[in-house]
């Protein structure tokens, strides 16, 4: 398993694994995991109302770390899987595209 993340950061995983899988299949999961923190461990029920618009300003300072660290590891290694492909670059351009947006969203959503 830490062969699989240490992989996975370092970009040695296929581009549409790292995007598809990871960036959006775990990422989902994970953010339903938070969610389910924040509502169970935290009892923090306030953002409920806004949960179609991912508004993370009410959870606590634990699940903004979480979900700030976890952003950050899937970004690093998406990048990376993005520089080492070596098909066309339209999917490069792309995906580096929707990463900047991730994180630009990121940051006007946890602060």
């Amino acid at each position: 398993m830490i062969t699989v993340m240490n992989n996975f950061w370092l970009g040695k995983i296929s581009l549409w694994k790292s995007y598809w899988l990871v960036g959006e299949l775990l990422n989902a999961l994970v953010l339903l995991l938070i969610f389910n923190i924040e509502i169970y461990f935290f009892k923090n029920n306030d953002f409920i109302v806004l949960l179609p618009f991912l508004n993370f300003n009410d959870f606590t300072i634990v699940s903004k770390i979480l979900i700030f660290t976890w952003s950050i590891y899937i970004t690093v290694g998406i990048w990376r899987s993005a520089e080492n492909y070596g098909g066309n670059f339209i999917w490069i351009f792309l995906t580096l595209l929707v990463l900047s947006y991730r994180i630009f969203t990121l940051k006007l959503m946890i602060f």
